[in-house]
């Protein structure tokens, strides 16, 4: 997925090809249910994404007769449908970087792009001209954005292909810009569409080249969603490339919560085995790959875990055992501290267990809380080789030192 021409400060689309789909139930009957109001404001931004690429009327026969098209041209863009890609035709996603500059973390998105320029803005990382031109002046930064960019929103898609436009920008003055994959990205990806707002049903019928007539047919456009989401599909082999665990340097980063057995496991083996379902790649004779149980399956997978998310621990019990759950998971990867989303922190970012994690969801989103953007930035001392940690917000900004923060009542 690639953005040519220069990075302006508004959603952005590509178009391919989609295959005809079997849709669950679920993506059929929100769908239906998405039929209310949609700004026209919005209908126009689609009618440009579907002209920002090679156009396809994909009309209900289109969705038909794609398929034999699909296997005709795969490519990274778009993927071959009849099976699965070639097990080398995509990286598998890091799991361990180091770096000499500063690392800075975003937190849940949900489709606001407006939060996202901004979450950019207050990082001190893009500056935006008044062409509305996007300039990435963050240097060597590389920002870790914790995953939940679908669901909630409207502009899923584009702010994909601003967080990948943004990589590339920051690649070329050292840095990076990773996504995680996070719980709303999982649940699209097996079919579940019940947080997809109308605007995000009508990005991705755009994304696969609908026309903004065919946008009243609310079964065509699940079915096309669940065809450009499911394994195998354009952007879920878009998501395969991130991580849904990321260590940098001392910190690790995770959607919802890393526990020991989680370690245990392997953290890149974690990586491979959601990028291999999500890519839909083969495995063995049962087909394709499985959904990996540790990852996403359920409430203490590592997208789903809210472990340490608590802003007030029903009891000091409680919070001994989630913090000496955390002790234990970064002790095995020599971490100092966790990063976490997930979980909307009502008071604003913060941490617990003495600093060993920070939760930095807050909900920013207008689908969520709409509050003001917060993101934390982590600085190592190359000489003492401490790390300072702190949160920025578009308010105010709160400098945290790792040493006071075992006083910081949060």
């Amino acid at each position: 997925m690639q953005l040519r021409g220069k990075l302006t400060a508004g959603p952005v689309g590509h178009v391919v090809r989609t295959p005809r789909a079997v849709v669950p139930r679920v993506a059929l009957s929100t769908a239906s249910q998405a039929s209310r109001h949609v700004s026209r404001r919005h209908l126009l931004f689609l009618s440009t994404l579907s002209a920002a690429g090679h156009h396809a009327n994909a009309n209900a026969a289109y969705v038909e007769e794609v398929q034999e098209v699909k296997q005709e041209q795969p490519g990274p863009t778009q993927p071959s449908t009849s099976g699965a890609p070639e097990q080398n035709q995509y990286v598998n996603p890091p799991t361990y970087l180091t770096t000499t500059g500063r690392v800075v973390a975003v937190g849940d998105l949900h489709g606001d792009w407006a939060k996202a320029i901004e979450a950019f803005k207050v990082a001190g990382c893009i500056r935006v001209k008044d062409d509305n031109e996007i300039v990435w002046i963050g240097g060597d930064t590389i920002v870790v954005q914790l995953g939940d960019v679908l669901d909630r929103g409207d502009n899923e898609i584009a702010i994909v292909r601003l967080l990948r436009a943004l990589d590339a920008e920051a690649r070329n003055h050292g840095g990076a810009v990773y996504m995680l994959n996070g719980n709303h990205e999982s649940l699209n990806i097996c079919g579940d569409f019940r947080y997809v707002t109308p605007g995000a049903f009508m990005e991705s019928a755009a994304f696969a080249g609908l026309d903004e007539r065919e946008f009243k047919d609310w079964e065509l456009l699940a079915r096309v969603r669940y065809a450009v989401y499911k394994p195998g599909g354009p952007m879920a082999m878009e998501l395969s490339k991130n991580p849904t665990v990321l260590v940098i340097n001392d910190t690790a980063f995770a959607h919802g919560g890393l526990l020991p057995v989680h370690v245990a496991y392997g953290l890149e083996k974690l990586n491979s085995e959601v990028a291999s379902w999500m890519r839909a790649d083969r495995s063995g004779e049962s087909g394709t790959a499985a959904p990996p149980f540790l990852a996403m399956g359920d409430a203490q997978s590592v997208m789903w875990n809210r472990t340490y998310s608590k802003e007030r621990y029903p009891s000091p019990h409680e919070r001994f055992h989630a913090c000496n759950s955390l002790k234990q998971a970064l002790g095995r990867i020599n971490a100092k501290r966790l990063v976490v989303g997930h979980t909307p922190q009502l008071g604003g970012a913060n941490c617990e267990c003495d600093g060993g994690v920070w939760r930095i969801d807050v909900g920013m989103s207008y689908g969520v809380l709409n509050r003001p953007v917060q993101v934390l930035e982590i600085v190592k001392d190359l000489v003492s080789n401490e790390s300072t940690v702190r949160i920025i917000s578009n308010e105010s900004q709160l400098s945290v030192d790792l040493e006071e923060a075992a006083s910081v009542d949060l």
